[in-house]
């Protein structure tokens, strides 16, 4: 499968290094609005430099659209009425109109469209969504999911993910939280009920190089699953280095469930008064960057293989795996909507009393 990259930035680098070592990929290049950003992705891996879409859709099979936000849905339509298979990285657009659009032309194509919610593919997501589906935990009452980077703290710069151009997708909700919302559905096999959420958003880094923040950097959700189960979300931009990473807890009425990525392989389960301490294989290929959860670089390795086979599968209409974890775009409409309505809330009067005026 030859695929082409839309997109120069840092999870373009993620898409490249992890089509290396997927047999059967071959990443035949690279297109940026920025030709000196392609250039330089492109040379380091060998690849050639496109000058524009058109020109990539002639070389390849299929594309990864790793380019800001704001263009996804752009970019997604024009490959699909290429005819090419798509994996779009989250969210799929920054409306649900625009998701609703695209994913609309996605079916009605019949190519493999994916979404990117890597954060599926982690170790520690597959041994836990076992344990769940096993009935280890007994009935599912409670999940809290924490996701805490410190990017607003240590990025000085103002960039288009701090305007009004990011406000609905890159904020700490929208970037992070996105991928919270997917997991839920995941892990309990329910979507997010979002009627029954309530937001808190907050801006604690209100100013980047003179410019207001336009997005959040905090976001708390409380709300139901679709199946009942009870959930508190919590994502951070602005987190401290000791409070960084993503962490899990799942209260069943046999167990409860605790993880936190900095334990690495290591998850803990309470039963009664009793501990007890699991672990879960992990088979690294590709070092994650600092900061990173363990295994987030493989996370892209198992999602290209997938998408590679489900591109296979629809060549040779053989049937794909049912308990795929290949995301499609139905999955980023579903998130999607889910998002917005939590942006809806009470976004603009958290963020107004969070930047100065």
């Amino acid at each position: 499968m030859q695929i082409g990259i839309i997109g120069a930035g840092g999870i373009a680098l993620a898409h490249l290094r992890a089509a290396e070592t997927v047999p059967g990929v071959v990443a035949a290049g690279v297109y940026d609005v920025l030709p000196e950003k392609a250039a330089e992705l492109a040379e380091r891996f060998g690849c050639p430099v496109f000058s524009s879409t058109t020109e990539l859709y002639r070389h390849v099979d299929a594309v990864v659209i790793a380019s800001p936000n704001h263009t996804h849905a752009d970019y997604a339509e024009e490959a699909v009425r290429h005819g090419r298979h798509v994996l779009c990285e989250k969210p799929m657009t920054t409306t649900v109109a625009e998701a609703e659009r695209v994913t609309a032309l996605a079916e009605e194509s019949g190519l493999v469209c994916a979404m990117g919610f890597n954060y599926r593919y982690l170790e520690a997501i597959g041994e836990i969504r076992n344990l769940v589906r096993s009935g280890e935990l007994g009935s599912i009452l409670f999940a809290e999911a924490g996701f805490r980077r410190g990017s607003a703290l240590t990025r000085s710069r103002f960039t288009w993910r701090d305007s009004a151009l990011g406000r609905s997708t890159s904020g700490s909700l929208g970037d992070l939280g996105v991928h919270l919302v997917d997991m839920l559905d995941r892990l309990f096999d329910s979507p997010v009920d979002s009627t029954s959420c309530r937001t808190k958003l907050q801006v604690n880094v209100p100013q980047k190089e003179g410019q207001d923040v336009q997005v959040d950097d905090y976001a708390f959700v409380s709300g139901r699953l679709e199946n009942g189960t009870f959930f508190n979300l919590v994502t951070s931009k602005s987190s401290l280095p000791e409070e960084l990473g993503f962490s899990l807890k799942i209260i069943g009425d046999r167990k409860e469930l605790y993880y936190h990525s900095k334990d690495d392989t290591t998850y803990f389960l309470k039963s009664r008064v009793t501990w007890e301490q699991g672990t879960f294989a992990r088979e690294e290929t590709l070092a994650s960057p600092p900061g990173e959860v363990p295994g987030w670089s493989d996370t892209f390795r198992h999602q290209l293989r997938e998408w590679r086979d489900a591109v296979s599968a629809q060549d040779t209409a053989t049937a794909r795996s049912a308990d795929s974890a290949l995301a499609c775009f139905g999955d980023g409409l579903r998130s999607q909507r889910v998002l917005e309505r939590l942006l809806a809330g009470d976004e603009q009067d958290a963020l107004a009393g969070a930047v100065p005026s």
